[in-house]
């Protein structure tokens, strides 16, 4: 692969190799530049540094590596989180919670977000909302991330190190969670970027619902009377969550779509 030194030639070499859009990210990325400049100015020479840069970036994420892992962020519901490989890559379909946990949130609602990993679910109501939002997760890395995150972003969340409600010791309003959902021998596990990320924050064991089961479960506990529990899930698991839900007493259970079209949330209210 050829040293780069134009802005133009940065983005002809990311070209080559990944689909446009993710090219051009990449390279505003790696160059430190914004999108218009990309082509407002692609005769601008780049220093030596910036060109190696984003020759190295290019390499590992045409070896799969998640562009957020090389840049060391990623942007959820507008905010711009900083992001290490010990964390879940927040995705698109993950703005779905959100979605779903605003018309259910005011500045006197207290929310508990199960898992929080980056923070990204967390930060998206406190930004939103005004809320009342604890966070937790079962990693010192993650509990970490998700107070570094909230102070870059001048958002108020108590993050607690805590294995799902161990050391939660009040109820809420709301409980949201991201849990592990994928099966451990899902074939899915092998695809783009999957393999980077951490299994802890993927795999949901033999059936891909166990800690779902654990959340659903144990919430009625933790949530006041007509208050909500939300949960993403996998793309082929609205039946079970949703029987799951019912099982555990709640009423109102509702399964929502992602972007995609995909039932991606299941909700619903203690009694």
């Amino acid at each position: 692969m050829r040293q780069a030194k134009t802005i133009k030639d940065c983005l002809f070499v990311a070209r080559r190799v990944l689909p446009h859009p993710e090219a051009e990210v990449l390279t505003t990325l790696a160059l430190g530049v914004d999108r218009s400049t990309l082509y407002a100015f692609p005769e601008y020479f780049v220093s030596d540094k910036a060109a190696q840069r984003h020759k190295d970036w290019l390499a590992r994420r045409v070896n799969g590596e998640p562009l957020a892992y090389i840049s060391g962020e990623k942007e959820f519901w507008g905010l711009n989180l900083v992001i290490h490989p010990e964390v879940l890559v927040p995705r698109p379909e993950t703005e779905t919670v959100i979605e779903c946990a605003l018309p259910l949130t005011d500045s006197d609602s207290h929310v508990l977000d199960l898992g929080t990993g980056s923070g990204a679910i967390a930060l998206a109501l406190a930004n939103e909302t005004k809320a009342n939002i604890t966070a937790v997760d079962i990693r010192t890395e993650c509990v970490d991330l998700c107070r570094l995150n909230a102070d870059r972003l001048g958002l108020h969340v108590t993050v607690i190190l805590s294995d799902w409600f161990s050391n939660i010791s009040r109820s809420f309003d709301l409980i949201v969670s991201n849990p592990p959902y994928i099966a451990v021998n899902d074939p899915h596990l092998k695809n783009d970027g999957l393999t980077f990320e951490p299994d802890i924050a993927l795999c949901g064991g033999k059936d891909g619902l166990e800690a779902i089961r654990t959340i659903i479960t144990e919430a009625p506990s933790y949530l006041r009377s007509g208050g909500n529990l939300l949960i993403e899930h996998g793309h082929d698991q609205a039946r079970q969550v949703a029987s799951l839900f019912e099982k555990s007493g709640f009423t109102e259970i509702r399964n929502t779509p992602d972007i995609a079209g995909t039932l991606r949330v299941c909700s619903g209210t203690k009694p």
